[in-house]
């Protein structure tokens, strides 16, 4: 057996140091680094595009409270002084209508929204203004989302941010804050009591300890002289009593038999007029439609047929199926109620009314 020369062995030994990777083993590498740094970019980019839709929201939801702190820092409402709201403009615009130098009187401004973020175009045009005590009436639910996705409307959390506010004021991201059931569209909102309740705020600040002292001295006087008002008043009392010897005339009036015809006009039957009647009276349904509630109604009494209308509280956030309905006397009709909120813990109602029958009203609660 041949024995390798030195030489040959040095030459067999540096071709072994230089031999590399082959072409195909590069091209693998470099598409599995640009795979990668694909993935890489895309989820920086989507990171980035949630941060931004996140604090724009978080932005929204701070000036609805300022908005709301305003309304009761300074009872708003009384004339002159306008309610603190916030209103939708556009896709990328809302303005915010409050006392930002707190001077007393309230300006607007308009605030964009981050780069790529839009609202629900179901949000234009919204307007929320606070009460004096910082409510507004009905719920209302916002959704800011990224760029201008409109599938999936109901709810895509990875591209999508809700903002809701309640009856009571409490402003909701992500259903982070608890919401009471309660039914907020009864609770008497619209009643006049900022006007009131700045007119009994002067009396206690003139009213001081002197001349309340001297007011009830001459309130005593009064009393003895309503004492001599009694006794004449029995006097002319029993003049009348014999004055009632021309009751027995009111014999025609029995005669006006047309006292049951105006229950025809009303749609009732006979002496009793006719009414709507709601079965079940209240219920409760699921978040974004996933259950629905039947309700049956009514018309008792009735000569002829009606039409039901369905009114819901807030047709933003309730559906009612069918909107309306063509009752035979006696006879009932069935709807579905829905809803379309994201989050739970409300609660609304739908009012079925009927021209000649008058309403009735369901209650509803939206559960998980």
């Amino acid at each position: 057996m041949n024995k390798l020369s030195n030489e040959q062995a040095q030459r067999i030994l540096k071709r072994r140091n230089e031999s590399g990777f082959t072409l195909l083993q590069m091209v693998i590498v470099v598409a599995i680094i640009a795979v990668l740094s694909t993935v890489a970019l895309m989820g920086v980019t989507s990171a980035r595009a949630g941060q931004r839709r996140i604090n724009s929201a978080r932005l929204f939801a701070s000036y609805l409270e300022k908005a709301r702190v305003d309304s009761v820092r300074r009872r708003a409402g009384t004339p002159g002084n306008p309610l603190a709201k916030v209103t939708v403009l556009d896709a990328t615009t809302y303005q915010v209508f409050i006392d930002f130098n707190s001077t007393g009187v309230p300006v607007a401004r308009n605030v964009l929204l981050e780069p790529g973020i839009t609202f629900y175009p179901d949000n234009i045009g919204k307007e929320i203004a606070f009460d004096w005590r910082g409510r507004t009436g009905f719920d209302h639910r916002f959704v800011l989302q990224n760029g201008d996705r409109r599938t999936n409307v109901e709810g895509d959390r990875n591209y999508e941010t809700p903002v809701a506010v309640s009856g009571f004021g409490d402003v909701t991201i992500n259903d982070g804050v608890y919401t009471p059931t309660v039914n907020s569209n009864s609770s008497n909102f619209n009643a006049p009591t900022p006007v009131p309740t700045p007119s009994l705020l002067p009396p206690p600040t003139p009213g001081g300890t002197p001349t309340s002292t001297p007011s009830p001295s001459p309130s005593a006087t009064p009393t003895p002289s309503a004492t001599p008002t009694p006794e004449p008043t029995p006097t002319p009392q029993p003049t009348p009593t014999p004055s009632a010897t021309p009751t027995p005339s009111a014999t025609p009036t029995p005669s006006a038999t047309p006292t049951p015809t105006p229950t025809p006009d009303g749609g009732g039957g006979g002496s009793t007029p006719c009414s709507l009647s709601v079965t079940p009276t209240s219920g409760s349904i699921r978040k974004n439609g996933l259950t629905s509630a039947s309700v049956r109604v009514s018309v008792l009494n009735a000569l002829t047929g009606t039409t039901v209308t369905a009114t819901p509280s807030n047709a933003n956030e309730i559906t009612v199926s069918p909107n309306s309905a063509t009752v035979a006397a006696g006879g009932s009709a069935t709807f579905s109620v829905s809803s379309r909120r994201n989050n739970a813990g409300f609660t609304y109602q739908v009012t079925f009314s009927s021209p000649e029958c008058g309403n009735a009203s369901f209650r509803v609660t939206v559960t998980n």
